[in-house]
């Protein structure tokens, strides 16, 4: 069949589309398309009208997409193509298994970060609702001087450049790959569809952390930060931990909570010191100690360390320290739970 300054063929597993003229050579990039249809990730088609041509964007599952034009003629030859093509491309490509993701990359706990979003791709995965969104996870991946952003396999968008050249260090130390939660809303108002899709993601320099901890380890959710006390005794664990950050002078570790006697001049009180591979690098204060006593003190005694993140800022000198932690009357049922199942064990 022929379109607009083009000529398409299908056979078999393939769409084959060579340029008949200079209109055709600027769609398709320069020269013929032959493209397997399992890599056809979206196929829709905007009807021609009595002033305008048709249109058949074809998007694959490597982010390539194209705009096929026809005339008011060829509009029922290429509605039959697309629901031809439909038919036959390759299946949704599912979530891997936990153990496959990528590597997690730590969120803010709501959607920030706005991908440069590809439409045709963003109305294949929306739901058949008019007006709605969902949340889902994306992995983002370093490809070609971009960082691409996937959902259930497909590729939505990209970062924006600046965010791009931010986030290109901590991906590059985790071997060019991380998920993150994201966030897909629309809305259908024929014929026209609007889609956007932003990124539960933290800060560059506070993506990963600078030190391990078993994944199955008990992690407090984190939530607001409070502010670590007494760093300036602990420069000597500090300073090395900061020598390891991703971005300078900035760093993100996991510290273990502990229960830990301090005696003053009139009184011994008890609060949570933090401590990182086994050292104490600080501790929260009195007043908000006594806060996290009801968690941390039953895990204490039953074994079971529990963990927290923690925002470090400084340098060689001084190292200022922000625990972020949800307080116990704000902690959501299913870590609620949990910490009941390991008590009961």
């Amino acid at each position: 069949m022929d379109g607009i300054g083009i000529s398409v063929t299908l056979d078999g597993g393939h769409l084959s589309v060579t340029p008949t003229n200079a209109i055709g050579r600027l769609a398709l990039g320069g020269g013929p398309l032959t493209v397997d249809l399992r890599d056809i990730a979206a196929v829709t088609v905007h009807d021609a009208g009595p002033l305008r041509n048709g249109r058949l964007d074809l998007r694959l599952r490597d982010g390539r997409s194209y705009q096929l034009a026809f005339t008011r003629a060829h509009q029922d030859e290429f509605a039959r193509l697309q629901g031809i093509l439909a038919a036959r491309r390759g299946p949704q490509v599912p979530l891997p298994r936990e153990a496959d993701l990528a590597t997690p990359l730590r969120g803010k706990g709501f959607f920030t970060l706005p991908v440069v979003e590809e439409p045709a791709v963003v109305r294949a995965l929306a739901g058949p609702a008019w007006v709605g969104d969902r949340v889902s996870q994306a992995e983002l991946r370093l490809r070609d001087g971009e960082i691409q952003v996937l959902v259930e396999g497909y590729a939505v968008g990209v970062l924006p450049a600046d965010a791009a050249l931010a986030y290109r260090v901590p991906l590059e130390r985790v071997g060019g790959s991380g998920r993150c939660r994201v966030r897909l809303w629309w809305t259908r108002e024929h014929p026209r569809f609007a889609g956007a899709v932003t990124l539960d993601i933290a800060e560059p320099e506070f993506v990963l952390p600078v030190n391990t901890v078993d994944p199955r380890a008990l992690r407090v959710p984190p939530g607001r930060p409070f502010q670590m006390t007494r760093e300036r005794d602990h420069m000597d664990v500090l300073v090395p931990l900061m020598d390891r950050a991703y971005l300078p002078g900035k760093a993100l570790v996991v510290a273990s909570l502990h229960l830990e006697e301090r005696p003053g001049p009139r009184s011994t009180s008890v609060v949570v010191a933090l401590r990182v591979d086994g050292a104490e690098i600080g501790e929260l204060g009195r007043q908000t100690s006594g806060r996290f006593r009801p968690l941390v003190g039953p895990l204490a005694e039953a074994g079971l360390p529990c963990y927290a993140d923690v925002v470090l800022v400084g340098n060689a000198f001084a190292v200022e320290g922000r625990v972020l932690l949800t307080p116990p009357e704000e902690l959501p049922d299913e870590f609620i739970q949990r910490v009941q199942g390991l008590l009961r064990a």
